[in-house]
């Protein structure tokens, strides 16, 4: 299942040669402070703070019923599928912003607030829906991250950007969070590090399949070119990955946020294609059946982005106002006509099912509202506020 934004949220919607030099060698990382719990307040059921039509920057469904929401302060969950909101949030200052990360189930959550000079951060972490939380110190700021296991995972920061560059540090974690190794810095060569994924071009996203198997994927203003990089070696060295694009849309610019894996062989590439020309903006989806060894791109979806796909086969993708629902992995689309009108003031939205869907629209700026459907997206109800 997966989660969709459009800018993304986490949830809900998602735009140079390599040079060779020595390795890196990974340097070790640790936490500087103890494990820490913070509690969060009272609960009733959920908790007892219910947050009345709260502006959420994100949220995601792990089914029908149980959710998280963030706002621009506040971590909340609900258990009546949107309808009620509740306030979980550890007491801690996020004026600095933060960065979420959510597990595939309605327990647990972890987000990270920088320091106030942006050169280390905080992990809060809850396993139990945000009755108790755990903090951790880490050596980076804002990150995107994933856990392979209970134990296992990476995290992503970037270092800086500008001109069409972004360089970015990539760590690892194998005690859940508590301490973490850096495996490749991004800096400009002259500082003696690793360039084998660019300095040029926005990094989006990244995702590893395995310990050892990862991608990058980002956006670069070049026509004709699809930005991804993958490494085998746990992201100590990167190589370029050749995606040729549809035909007809070689002179698209384009930007992707890494991969989405179902399997040790089944995943999806979603690609935005930017054409100067009608209808725009497009998206195709590639997918692979050998773990990402070949990739073989689907229907253009014209106007389309983005996708979100809860299975290898089964996607749905924005396209202005119908939704497009893929049954083969984006090799072919289907037009859903929602009853709804969300053209001009679609957020994000997330299916957690064939049937069960959910779209957050904002119509004014001010004003959200989250509708439902049970029906594959022909019809929807307003669930809140």
């Amino acid at each position: 299942m997966s989660v969709i934004k459009l800018q993304i949220l986490p949830i809900l919607l998602i735009l140079l040669l390599t040079a060779c030099t020595p390795a890196l060698t990974a340097l070790p990382v640790s936490s500087t402070a103890p494990l820490t719990e913070i509690s969060a307040p009272p609960t009733d059921e959920i908790i007892a703070a219910i947050v009345d039509s709260p502006r959420l920057t994100q949220f995601y469904f792990v089914d029908e019923n149980n959710g998280w929401g963030f706002t621009e302060t506040q971590v909340l969950r609900t258990n009546d599928g949107g309808v009620t909101w509740y306030d979980v949030s550890p007491q801690v200052d996020v004026s600095f912003g933060y960065s979420s990360y959510l597990l595939p189930d309605a327990l647990s959550a972890w987000f990270i607030v920088p320091s106030n000079d942006y050169t280390s951060g905080t992990i809060y972490q809850t396993y139990d829906g945000g009755i108790t939380w755990n903090s951790i110190a880490v050596p980076f700021a804002g990150a995107s991250m994933q856990m392979l296991d209970a134990e296992n995972g990476f995290a992503l920061t970037t270092l800086g950007a500008g001109a069409g560059s972004q360089a970015v540090a990539l760590f690892k974690t194998t005690d859940a969070g508590h301490t973490w190794t850096r495996v490749f810095t991004n800096q400009p060569q002259t500082d003696g590090y690793n360039n084998s994924l660019p300095l040029g071009g926005q990094k989006s996203g990244f995702t590893f399949l395995d310990e050892s198997r990862g991608w990058v994927g980002g956006s670069i203003p070049m026509d004709n070119y699809i930005y991804l990089y993958k490494t085998i070696d746990g992201g100590v060295t990167w190589s370029e990955v050749n995606l040729a694009l549809p035909a007809g849309y070689e002179s698209a610019q384009t930007g992707n946020a890494g991969p989405q894996f179902f399997s040790a062989s089944e995943g999806v590439l979603a690609v935005n294609l930017n054409l100067p020309v009608d209808p725009g903006t497009s998206m195709v989806v590639y997918r692979t059946t050998d773990g990402g060894v070949t990739w073989m791109p689907g229907q253009v979806i014209a106007r389309g982005r983005p996708s979100d796909f809860r299975a290898f086969s089964e996607g749905v993708a924005w396209a202005g106002n119908p939704f497009q629902v893929t049954h083969d992995a984006g090799q072919s689309w289907s037009a859903i006509q929602p009853d709804v009108d969300f053209s001009a003031s679609l957020v994000a939205f997330q299916f957690v099912s064939a049937q069960i869907g959910f779209v957050l629209m904002d119509p004014s700026g001010s004003d959200q509202t989250l509708y439902k459907t049970t029906d594959g997206g022909l019809t929807w109800i307003q669930i809140a506020p």
